[in-house]
């Protein structure tokens, strides 16, 4: 009677230990599966907020790409167009310099040739004192157009007395036309018909 009763118990015992794995291991199934349908939500859901196909989302990150890379190509243009505007009025400069220089030596050259006439070495002094005059003012009026809020300006007289006034900046109203036209020509004592503006950037 008791061995039947141990029995009955073990017996007991083993089905509770079956019915309690086969729970757990329905559990973990529907839990899976819950999990799975979830992550099938949430995946469906970011497919139907982005619209696109993997063909389309590649077509797109493409298409950043080469905005991006146009984007860094337009600066570096810029960049490089910049550095050569910015070059042209370093040389010019530089060149107007070395032509200045050239032609005073000369003209000193000439005012101190004991061979030379009085009459050709007072023309040459004459041409001596004209030319730092002239290079005087292109300084300052370089200097004034800079200081009304240019990055830069490059001024050059011509033999016919004009003068030709290149301005470093994107675009040039009419009134900084005349603002410009009106320093040069005061301080050049030019009228304003003979002074040609234009922009360079």
């Amino acid at each position: 009677m008791l061995f039947q009763k141990k029995q009955i118990v073990v017996l007991s015992l083993v089905i509770l230990i079956v019915i309690a794995g086969y729970l757990q291991y329905s559990y973990k199934k529907s839990s899976t599966a819950s999990n799975d349908s979830e992550s099938g939500k949430l995946g469906e859901a970011v497919y139907v907020d982005n619209n696109l196909t993997d063909e389309e989302a590649a077509e797109k990150n493409s298409s950043d790409k080469n905005d991006e890379k146009k984007g860094k190509e337009e600066k570096k243009a810029e960049s490089q167009a910049s550095q050569e505007v910015e070059e042209f009025f370093i040389q010019t400069k530089l060149s107007r310099e070395a032509s200045v220089s050239k032609s005073t030596d000369s003209l000193k050259a000439i005012t101190e040739d004991v061979n030379a006439s009085e009459e050709v070495k007072a023309q040459a002094y004459e041409k001596l004192i004209a030319l730092a005059q002239r290079a005087e003012m292109e300084a300052k009026i370089e200097a004034l157009i800079a200081d009304a809020g240019f990055e830069d300006a490059l001024v050059l007289f011509g033999e016919d007395g004009g003068i030709d006034i290149i301005v470093k900046t994107p675009t040039l109203t009419s009134q900084d036309v005349a603002k410009i036209a009106d320093v040069a020509s005061r301080h050049a004592n030019v009228s304003l018909d003979k002074i040609f503006i234009k922009n360079k950037y």
